[in-house]
């Protein structure tokens, strides 16, 4: 009976949740140990096979630290498109090339991220809305690109919508500021000079006081009652800065743009640009305005305004290309702009006779004018210079210049992504707002708040606690389905690292390249909206 009692125990004791636990765990660790051990050993074995040939270094050894030195040599491809004004060509090395991709990739997640939040939140608010056309429409909406492939979508926006889109000539023909073709979409820009960082400061100091602001009426409208008007002070606070900025930046501009005039042209400054131009039409001042729509009714030949319009060359992109396309559009006078690669090619077609002034640096200018045969016969302009300066699309030649531009390939999958996340996330902040007690809504209209005021200060800011946290995930999807750029040929971080790959034949290395970027870009994403979340929640009692 004891020898019975005692293995009872011992099975009492080994059926103890607490012992199974520390099985399981020990059970647990040997598996992942034995896991990684595989995995290793797996890893290990497909290096070897690879070669040598993987890990050569530059003194001709062999080691795994070597694995990316192939990545120092000329890539030899080209990237179609670069963002923020980087520059890239194919003899730049692989890194180069992966840097300008992994910066596309992060622009298409940024301005996604944040599109899909204005659209998920309208489409959120509309799927509850009372209007029986307006909630159907969201309802389509969401039905639809939540229920199609991702990849399907991508390909009936890119092939059916922007390559249909008609040739720059006709899209130049039907608008005057915004140009859809099927070579992108061209739009007004501000370009900002060298004094705009002034400006930049006074902006940033206002805004600084704008805050300020918001938070003492805020505290005195909670603490005293009644209204601050903080929504009209802090606004004002922050456009007098504003203005004290504009007029201290243009006080403080250098200068440094200018342009090299012929004497013969009798061009001496902007102020008499429009005299030399109206003399060359045979008209007045006040006339020149209508030169294009005389060319237009063919009362004067293409070859005569051609020869009769001020002529400009500058460099594709310069600060001197935006200064005096602005000044020269606001004289409302017949011109055209050359824009070349670089300043050197402008100041060549310039000494070859094919403009009338070149708009670039004073350094440069004043370099270049000395190599000229006669230099005492051309004078230096200065350039007026403004903190911004509206740059406005123009058909010049076969293309648009100046502007902004957005490319099919970035248009494309920019809007896929916006459209199939928005979807989801406007069903997420329609689950986050049928969260919030009815109470709540209640006693918001009972206090008098406008249905506005009722989804500002009483629903939104009680259904965010429930919305952050599967937002996270659609911006998560987001960033990862941008993978999906190679469908409509947009150079994103995995298309050139699948370049990369095929070219180098080192496969190893642009994966794990590839897991690093998209594991670093998801813990940021999420680091981010954790603290967001943090930040915004409500403390409850």
């Amino acid at each position: 009976m004891e020898s019975n009692s005692g293995i009872s125990n011992i099975f009492a004791k080994l059926f103890d949740i607490r012992v199974l636990g520390v099985i399981a765990q020990i059970v647990g660790a040997i598996v992942v140990a034995l896991t990684v051990s595989w995995f290793v050993g797996n890893v290990a074995g497909n290096l070897e096979s690879l070669g040598e040939a993987q890990f050569i270094c530059e003194d001709g050894t062999v080691a795994y630290r070597c694995a990316y030195d192939f990545m120092d040599s000329a890539a030899q491809f080209d990237v179609a498109e670069t963002s923020f004004g980087m520059s890239y060509d194919n003899s730049d090395s692989y890194w180069r090339a992966i840097g300008v991709a992994a910066v596309n990739t992060i622009r298409v997640t940024i301005i996604g991220c944040i599109l899909t939040t204005i659209l998920g939140t309208l489409v959120g608010i509309a799927r509850l809305s009372k209007n029986w056309l307006v909630a159907n429409v969201s309802k389509w909406y969401v039905d639809l690109f939540r229920n199609t492939p991702l990849v399907l979508q991508l390909v009936f926006i890119y092939f059916s919508f922007f390559l249909a889109l008609p040739s720059i000539k006709e899209a130049a023909e039907n608008s005057n500021y915004v140009f859809l073709s099927n070579r992108g979409i061209n739009y007004p820009s501000l370009v900002p000079t060298e004094s705009f960082r002034v400006l930049a400061i006074f902006i940033g100091l206002g805004l600084i006081l704008a805050y300020a602001i918001w938070l003492v009426l805020g505290r005195r409208e909670e603490r005293l009652g009644g209204t601050t008007n903080r929504a009209i002070w802090a606004p004002v606070s922050l456009l007098l800065f504003a203005v004290v900025g504009w007029f201290v930046a243009n006080a403080s501009a250098a200068g440094n743009q200018v342009m090299l005039v012929n004497n013969a042209s009798g061009i001496t400054g902007l102020d008499n640009v429009s005299q030399v131009v109206a003399d060359r039409f045979g008209v007045e001042i006040a006339d020149l305005g209508g030169i294009q729509a005389q060319v237009d009714a063919g009362d004067i030949d293409q070859k005569t305004f051609k020869d009769g319009r001020l002529n400009v060359c500058a460099a594709r992109g310069s600060l001197e290309a935006a200064n005096i396309d602005s000044e020269l559009r606001a004289l409302a006078i017949p011109y055209s702009i050359s824009r070349v690669k670089d300043a050197d090619k402008a100041f060549q077609d310039y000494a070859a006779g094919k403009c009338d002034v070149l708009a670039a640096e004073q350094g440069f200018i004043n370099e270049m004018s000395a190599t000229l045969e006669d230099a005492t016969s051309f004078s230096i302009v200065g350039i007026p210079e403004r903190p911004l300066r509206l740059s406005l699309a123009k058909l010049e030649g076969l293309n648009f210049a100046g502007g902004g531009k957005m490319t099919p390939e970035f248009a494309a999958i920019l809007i896929g992504l916006v459209l199939n996340t928005g979807a989801s996330v406007g069903e997420i902040v329609r689950a986050g707002i049928q969260a919030v007690s009815k109470g709540q809504t209640e006693a918001a209209r009972a206090i008098g708040l406008s249905e506005g005021q009722r989804l500002r200060l009483v629903v939104l800011p009680q259904a965010l606690r429930v919305i952050i946290p599967p937002l996270t995930s659609s911006y998560l999807n987001l960033a990862k389905n941008s993978t999906l750029a190679q469908i409509v040929a947009f150079p994103d971080f995995w298309t050139v690292i699948f370049t990369t790959i095929n070219q180098s034949g080192r496969a190893m290395q642009g994966m794990l390249l590839t897991m690093l970027f998209y594991l670093t870009l998801s813990l940021i994403i999420s680091a981010f909206l954790n603290w967001y979340n943090q930040r915004v929640k409500l403390v409850e009692r």
